[in-house]
């Protein structure tokens, strides 16, 4: 008898890409749903790329492994005034159909146990299962300064991992984070590259929404452990093209064999990223002013429309730390559990189910992303919205207000008064409950 596997079998659908077929099945079917499920940037291919794209059509052969030379030299020459002249002279870079390709890449290649904190993005646990190694968590903390992770606590995670048998090897961050849309603090990174520089533990920075951040410039822990920091990103997020697929990783020469390592493993997978989204990608990389405006204006719009989410949470009682990042919200229930619980309310995955069933407000319970399934959280995206429409009336002078939030998103704001109904039904005998 063919059996799969016990460690795919086990594997779940990734639950951002489940909660985007949902919403798309049950709008085919004309349902009204409210979707924050998914963190799909909404907004239109720049003309530029889109004209680089056309032109590139006709390339139909195969290029290098780890990317074609004209890009990763772009690339290289980009990032320069951004992660430092030092880290960039110490990397080389691997092109890949999507950065969730070099993650996955770089916990095969490295040997031993990962440490996450949590919450993190959905797939880092999964890659590591698939890949038959432990997952060490490491504890987090979320309030308006930003996305935690102190010094202490992922010394005493390395050193517990230790004593219990793992061999933990390899860092994930993600700043700003999916997906709670906050920020790790400088000092703090500092802090963290310090104990992994002493401990012996690779850095793997996932920094896919570096370009969108809320009122302050790109910030790396590159620079800070270059030896042994691969930082993944690509042009999903900052310039909406997921499904160009083009992802990228600077790989650290200070960890000898690792890239090579890579180009092996790609020549044995993906062979290399399709030939005309290499070349059409080429123009993100040569800094032109429109694609500067226009990634500044996404991001604007990203910031105004998750900080109201952010804010209007915040008017039910509901903690939610003012987003500072990315296109998410990470609302915690915790003032609700009590009245909740009487109500049978006990997890995330209650809260997501009865928001869906009753209400057709399509979210993510915490515990996708590392959390306990006590934990009282959930993953919100505030994207449901027409990006080209939005877009466009912002760049003709429209002014980033409610009024501009009712016009061109009202399935955002729709969704905030649910989450009002929501703690307003089930959560009302609450004494944080403002609603």
């Amino acid at each position: 008898m063919i059996k799969l596997t016990d460690t795919i079998k086990n594997l779940p659908h990734s639950p951002t890409l489940w909660a985007n077929d949902l919403v798309h099945a049950k709008r085919s079917e004309g349902e009204m749903v409210y979707h924050m499920g998914f963190g799909e940037s909404s907004f239109p291919v720049p003309e530029r790329l889109r004209k680089a794209l056309a032109t590139a059509a006709h390339r139909n052969n195969y290029l290098p492994a780890d990317g074609l030379v004209e890009l990763t030299d772009a690339i290289k020459s980009y990032y320069r005034p951004i992660l430092g002249d030092e880290y960039i002279d110490k990397t080389d870079v691997l092109v890949a159909p999507g950065s969730k390709l070099v993650l996955y890449s770089l916990q095969m290649a490295i040997e031993g146990d990962l440490l996450m904190p949590v919450p993190s993005w959905v797939s880092y646990e999964p890659q590591a299962k698939m890949l038959h190694t432990d997952v060490i968590k490491v504890p987090t903390k979320l309030d308006d300064d930003g996305y935690h992770i102190s010094a202490e606590d992922l010394t005493t995670a390395i050193l517990e991992g230790r004593k219990n048998g793992k061999n933990p090897t390899k860092l994930i961050l993600n700043s700003p984070s999916n997906p709670t849309g906050l920020i790790i603090p400088d000092d703090e990174l500092k802090a963290i590259a310090e104990v992994c520089k002493n401990e012996g533990v690779m850095i793997i920075s996932d920094e896919i929404y570096g370009f969108v951040r809320h009122g302050q410039g790109y910030r790396s822990i590159a620079s800070m452990a270059p030896d042994i920091t691969a930082v993944t990103t690509g042009l999903s997020k900052h310039l909406s093209l997921g499904g160009w697929r083009i992802g990228f990783g600077f790989i650290p020469k200070g960890i000898d064999g690792l890239h090579n390592a890579l180009r092996c493993i790609s020549s044995e997978t993906w062979s290399c990223v399709s030939a005309p989204v290499q070349h059409a990608a080429v123009e993100a990389f040569k800094g032109h002013e429109d694609l500067d405006k226009h990634i500044r204006a996404c991001a604007e719009i990203h910031g105004f429309m998750n900080q109201t989410v952010s804010k209007g949470l915040q008017g039910y009682g509901i903690m939610a730390p003012l987003v500072q990042g990315a296109f998410y919200n990470y609302p915690d229930f915790e003032p609700f559990r009590e009245v909740f619980a009487k109500n049978g309310i006990k997890t995330s995955q209650d809260i997501h189910e009865l928001l869906l069933n009753e209400y057709n407000l399509a979210t993510l319970p915490g515990k996708g992303f590392g959390a306990e399934a006590e934990v009282l959280t959930l993953r919100l995206s505030g994207c449901d919205y027409d990006g080209a429409v939005a877009l466009a009336a912002y760049q003709n002078g429209e002014v980033l207000d409610h009024d501009f939030i009712e016009k061109y998103a009202p399935r955002v704001l729709k969704a905030i008064d649910i989450f009002g109904e929501f703690v307003k039904k089930y959560g009302q005998n609450s004494a944080s409950c403002a609603a």
